[in-house]
């Protein structure tokens, strides 16, 4: 296992999480997130305004876009950066890889709503929103990873880039993350936002013999 790997499944990873990150992607190879540096920085509090994009997804918004750029616009990507262009190889090299890496797992949270729903002894709206909890508990564990797995990503991006080039990054990545915050794209959706709607996913996702009857 590389020291990546021991760094994000041993400091990183609630043990929930753990198992099936091993198990989902055992054969992809991630190269190079060794900068344990990051794991100490504070990340900058980011002011969302759009509702579609949670904070914990803002760096892997901004990454991927950066990979596109740079697969369809190097020159110009490579003159907003400041990067040469081997070095801006590898920084698709390492956006690439983690993207491979990376998933939101959508149908766990959904288990974990419809499992909710299948064993809570509330009746109505009570019931319905103990799952709608559990969805969103199980989403914020995902959320989190992603948010603590991208921080290994810049820093490893970091580290291959010499001081000039890093302020570069930095201030990219800073205005960036800035736009991305306020343009309200969408990663990972939320299905759920109140007990009406969440009525409708729990009927559509979850097998069970009795309605949510609280939301009609």
């Amino acid at each position: 296992m590389s020291l990546f790997k021991v760094l994000l499944l041993g400091l990183l990873i609630p043990a929930s999480l753990t198992k099936f990150a091993l198990a989902k992607n055992a054969d992809v190879s991630v190269t190079g997130l060794t900068s344990a540096p990051a794991l100490q920085a504070e990340p900058r509090e980011l002011n969302v305004i759009g509702s579609t994009l949670a904070p914990e997804e803002i760096d892997r918004a901004v990454l991927n876009r950066l990979m596109q750029e740079i697969a369809h616009q190097p020159d110009r990507a490579a003159s907003v950066l400041g990067l040469r262009r081997e070095t801006l190889q590898d920084v698709f090299i390492s956006i690439s890889n983690a993207r491979n890496f990376i998933n939101d797992n959508e149908m766990a949270n959904l288990r974990a709503m419809c499992e909710a729903w299948d064993n809570s002894v509330l009746e109505g709206d009570a019931r319905i929103e103990e799952a709608l909890e559990a969805y969103k508990n199980r989403r914020q564990l995902t959320l989190d990873f992603i948010q603590k797995f991208y921080r290994l990503v810049v820093a490893d991006i970091e580290s291959i880039l010499i001081e000039p080039e890093q302020l570069s990054f930095g201030r990219y990545m800073d205005d960036r993350r800035r736009r991305m915050a306020s343009a309200g794209n969408v990663y990972s959706s939320v299905i759920v936002e109140n007990v009406r709607s969440g009525a409708v996913s729990i009927n559509f996702h979850c097998r069970d013999n009795r309605p949510p009857a609280g939301a009609q």
